[in-house]
């Protein structure tokens, strides 16, 4: 039995060569708090770091997502990825507090060309092509591919910081997202652009915006599946890397280890998303199993609170992110039935801009508070967050929940 699908590659080789591509260089998301904590900043700073990088998000995502659907997937997502990786190859030359904060900002907004724009793009050239059935075998492989590039970013991540330092971060991750734009010039699209006037256009994109938000907010299961997002944010940011790095480091794991093992965590995340839709089958559907895996995450995060040795930590933390790589595949395809494919792109961009909201208030007051009583209690309370988003799920009426 061939692993891809026929006519699957034809369609999607570029967007698979970019999940692995993309993060075999991306090596700021590894490295990053480390660099920042080396340069003098507290997590309560790093925290708003975050924070401005989400405030851009919360202006930005809406309107580039309409952008997106009125103008073209394609062009938003290739310019979205080459200004992306101009600011991040800025960053190496500050260390000025004031000056990276406007950098994350710039960075945030320009990111937002690409979310949202992307999955519209790939799920509506599925749907154009009748090909419908690729959806979750593309989001299933996308993550697969995904921990691949991430696996080998964690070894050539710790080869380039051992050789040349944690400043080496930034232009090898801009460099990546370049390289993806140019990649994306291969992809096709199928998008019929809008004959109007500029300002004719304008006035769509605030319409259009309008319209998608309220069908957001009335729509019975996408806003307990916006709901129950926030909350599964908010724990992420209690329970990320700016709280787990640091812990494990002061247990003793050196910085350019962490490369090795984030290519760990890489490694069951390569196979688990293509056992995802076996499993949701046999656990009993979409929403069982996203609720399993988050109940299964609470029970881990507690488990932190008695952990003080490091390679126990180290498993710990390892299980959780193999828990993420479970959950995530499978959230990404429980929400996509439920979107009209003409608003598909600011639908998605209206949740990131939620998310960006939730991250604005959540990864400063995350960083206060690892500040205040410690990164292994900030960890278990994040555990805590992720009970109303179980909650929000339960009241999914089972009538209206897709099968595998």
């Amino acid at each position: 039995m061939s692993f891809f699908k026929k006519g699957e590659l034809k369609l999607l080789w570029p967007f698979y060569l970019e999940n692995i591509f993309i993060n075999i260089l991306f090596l700021y998301p590894i490295f990053y708090v480390l660099y920042m904590r080396g340069i003098g900043l507290s997590l309560t700073q790093i925290g708003f770091l975050t924070s401005a990088y989400g405030l851009a998000a919360l202006i930005f995502e809406i309107p580039t997502g309409a952008i997106a659907d009125i103008f073209g997937r394609k062009l938003s997502v290739i310019l979205g990825y080459f200004l992306a990786g101009m600011s991040i190859f800025l960053v190496m030359f500050f260390t000025n507090y004031y000056t990276l904060l406007l950098l994350f900002f710039i960075r945030g907004a320009v990111e937002t060309l690409v979310s949202g724009a992307e999955e519209a793009w790939i799920v509506d050239l599925l749907k154009h092509k009748k090909r419908k059935n690729l959806i979750h075998d593309f989001y299933q492989k996308r993550y697969s591919f995904v921990s691949i590039g991430i696996f080998l970013a964690g070894i050539t991540g710790a080869f380039f910081v051992k050789q040349f330092g944690l400043g080496i971060i930034w232009p090898v991750t801009a460099g990546s997202m370049i390289l993806t734009a140019f990649i994306f010039l291969f992809a096709q699209e199928h998008f019929i652009k809008r004959k109007q006037k500029t300002s004719q256009a304008i006035k769509g994109v605030y319409s259009h915006s309008k319209k998608s938000i309220k069908y957001s907010l009335i729509h019975p299961v996408i806003l307990l599946l916006l709901l129950s997002g926030v909350f599964t944010v908010f724990a992420g940011l209690f329970t990320g890397d700016m709280t787990w790095f640091p812990f494990l480091q002061s247990l003793g794991l050196k910085e350019y280890w962490f490369g090795y093992l984030v290519s760990a965590t890489a490694i069951l995340g390569i196979f688990v998303p293509h056992f995802t839709k076996k499993l949701s089958q046999k656990i009993g559907g979409y929403k069982k199993y996203l609720i399993f895996f988050l109940i299964l995450q609470i029970l881990i995060l507690l488990s932190v609170l008695f952990t003080n040795f490091l390679f126990l930590a180290v498993g710990i933390y390892l299980i959780f992110i193999a828990t993420s790589d479970f959950y995530s595949p499978v959230r990404s395809v429980f929400f996509q039935p439920f979107l009209p494919s003409k608003m598909r792109a600011t639908i998605l961009s209206f949740r990131n801009m939620l998310y960006s909201l939730v991250a604005l208030i959540a990864a400063p007051l995350a960083g206060f508070v690892a500040d205040k009583i410690g990164v292994q209690k900030t960890i278990m309370l994040g555990s805590v967050f992720l009970i109303p988003a179980i909650i929000f799920y339960m009241k999914i009426h089972d009538s209206k929940v897709p099968s595998p």
